[in-house]
């Protein structure tokens, strides 16, 4: 089973890579299965690849609920 967290695009070196912020670390990952992406868009990473784009709302609403499953204790949404 995997577990998609989402992550922020941060930077970008060029049409087929990037860095993003992971949880608090910053990762190089390939973008080039997504068109036109930009630094500040919320994306869901899969073996390296940026597979798919998020919504700030959604990415935040995830990282909530994966808070809450990590701390057992519930968080405002």
């Amino acid at each position: 089973m995997c577990l998609g967290i989402p992550a922020k695009i941060v930077a970008i070196e060029n049409d087929y890579f990037g860095r993003v912020d992971y949880l608090g670390t910053k990762i190089r990952v390939n973008l080039s299965l997504l068109d036109q992406v930009q630094v500040g868009d919320w994306v869901i990473i899969h073996a390296g690849f940026a597979i798919t784009r998020l919504k700030e709302e959604e990415a935040q609403e995830t990282l909530n609920l994966l808070r809450e499953i990590a701390t057992g204790e519930k968080t405002d949404l």
